[in-house]
């Protein structure tokens, strides 16, 4: 039987309305109270999480208490950094959408944002964090590099299939890659979250999929005709935006393309139910939960799964050759 790493992730951050203003006056991170319940189920599944800890958790005084106790009481775990520049100092006044997102800030405000944000995480755990995602996702190559000189050995900031005013993440799949040509010491390696559609190959479907989005074809409707059809669909591994049945099928189409890690997430706040838009109520958080465990069944059912916290996936993938060169 086939073997294949699952990584679960978690943006670790404060919660607030993602479609209202910045928060950086009255942060709330009430949600990080039910991070270590949250642990215990993982626990009972057999998962490692891997939490990207913004600084709004980390500077206050309850919530640093509670992650220092839940990384000491579960050792599988790792926290790596997740940066939002309107709450790490120096912090970035946010007059627009555009400044939310770090590749669109001077690489020296970005550069000293992440030392501020790796020390406060290295002081909580007594070790430098080796893994690293943008806030609100995105990724360049001077941050990749500002990166690799602070230590850090693992990014996951690309966020597959997906582009904005700002970035485009359009052409990447989901594939481990080793960002040789950066030619950095030591060699980062990007993990990005796992995603794609229920048909392969995906860079086909990727294709149609933009095709679709045009303004000729948009106001036809197709993509919510197909989706409705289950002919065409892109999916997120994610709890929060997808059902099991479309998590699974992605699952299918991953395996079949024996790539070699799957990579789930979702964000901490989702566990406060009425934080996000994803999870209204217990029963929304409760079947967040349940879409976990299926999919976790289902792999099992299907391969050998071993858990790994990211860092470790990617290490593991760069000894067994089984990274895709990106240089």
């Amino acid at each position: 039987m086939r073997k294949v790493y699952f990584v679960l992730s978690v943006d670790t951050e404060e919660e607030w309305d993602w479609d209202g203003p910045f928060p950086n006056k009255v942060i709330s991170v009430e949600n990080v109270d039910h991070l270590p319940a949250f642990q215990g189920q993982l626990n009972d599944l057999g998962l490692k999480t891997s939490y990207f800890l913004d600084y709004a958790v980390m500077e206050n005084p309850h919530a640093r208490d509670l992650l220092a106790d839940l990384y000491q009481s579960n050792p599988g775990i790792e926290y790596g950094s997740h940066l939002h520049p309107w709450v790490t100092p120096p912090i970035v006044p946010v007059k627009s959408e555009a400044d939310s997102h770090i590749v669109n800030l001077p690489i020296d405000i970005v550069g000293e944002q992440l030392k501020s944000l790796t020390s406060t995480i290295t002081e909580l755990t007594g070790r430098q964090p080796t893994s690293f995602r943008s806030g609100r996702w995105g990724i360049n190559d001077d941050i990749l590099r500002a990166l690799a000189d602070q230590g850090y050995l693992v990014d996951s900031s690309i966020y597959p299939f997906y582009e904005n005013d700002w970035f485009s993440c359009a052409d990447y799949d989901s594939w481990p890659l080793a960002m040789s040509y950066l030619q950095t010491t030591p060699e980062l390696i990007e993990l990005p979250v796992t995603a794609g559609f229920n048909h392969r190959p995906f860079t086909r479907a990727q294709r149609l999929h933009k095709t679709l989005e045009q303004p000729a074809w948009a106001r036809f409707h197709v993509i919510g005709v197909l989706w409705a059809l289950m002919l065409h669909r892109k999916i997120y591994l994610s709890p929060e935006l997808s059902t099991s049945r479309d998590m699974i099928a992605l699952c299918k189409e991953m395996l079949q393309a024996e790539c070699p890690v799957i990579h789930m997430y979702l964000h901490s706040s989702s566990l406060l139910p009425g934080s996000t838009r994803y999870v209204q109520s217990q029963r929304d958080k409760n079947r967040l939960m349940k879409r976990i465990e299926s999919v976790v069944d289902f792999l099992r059912s299907q391969c050998e799964v071993e858990p790994l916290a990211i860092t470790e996936a990617a290490l593991r993938l760069r000894e067994e050759g089984a990274l895709k060169d990106h240089g």
